[in-house]
């Protein structure tokens, strides 16, 4: 099966699911020539976004035509900029927010971030997620987590989740990267069983993507 099908069956088991109104078929040439920036400027120390992940988040993002787009431990930037260039496919007006705790990080993610269009509304600050999304009101459209503890690792998963739970609208989508990583299947077990306790959202689904793959969640109410 090739690359653009894989996103498509993706899709296509969102949309059958609940999780997505429609899916468009994935345009390959679109995504060329809207990730050349990042693939070939963005500083990167390391990653486990895979060149399949990064085209389901540059056209999930796309799909849901979020109007605000947050990521919670986005560390240098490298796949929320995915997401907030597939969402910039298309119409409306739109704000992405980024956010990590790493000072480090974020520089790296604000100087990557000069390399992406001056007109994409994509912003990189550090703080401390679960705080941030419990100072704000305003409602999130697509929320990403990727937070990644030294410590906890992914158990801030759930803390993140209950933060940003009265600003998620129904509609919004939310997307936690590595369900996959036997390493945090006890974390991902608590986050699961969270989402699956609220009566107000759909899901979870696990695409395996990758090795990593990618828990889908969306609220209905």
């Amino acid at each position: 099966m090739s690359v653009a099908a894989l996103i498509d069956h993706a899709g296509a088991i969102l949309v059958a699911g609940g999780l997505l109104d429609q899916a468009a078929p994935f345009d390959e040439a679109a995504y060329q020539a809207a990730v050349a920036p990042v693939e070939t400027g963005f500083v990167v120390p390391a990653t486990t976004i895979s060149g399949l992940m990064r085209r389901f988040l540059f056209h999930v993002a796309a799909q849901s035509g979020a109007p605000a787009i947050y990521g919670a431990g986005t560390h240098v930037g490298f796949a929320f900029a995915f997401l907030a260039l597939g969402r910039a496919q298309r119409p409306g007006r739109f704000q992405a927010c980024g956010i990590d705790i790493d000072p480090a990080a974020t520089r790296i993610a604000a100087d990557n971030a000069r390399l992406l269009p001056p007109d994409l509304p994509l912003v990189c600050r550090t703080a401390d997620a679960v705080a941030d999304l419990a100072a704000d009101t305003a409602p999130i459209g697509l929320l990403f987590i990727d937070v990644d503890d030294p410590e906890t690792r992914k158990g801030l998963y759930p803390a993140v989740l209950a933060a940003a739970r009265p600003r998620l609208q129904p509609g919004a989508l939310i997307l936690a990267h590595d369900p996959l990583v036997p390493q945090f299947a006890q974390d991902f077990a608590a986050y699961h069983g969270q989402l699956r306790d609220d009566a107000g959202i759909l899901g979870p689904v696990v695409l395996p993507l990758d090795e990593c793959g990618l828990s889908v969640a969306r609220v209905v109410s």
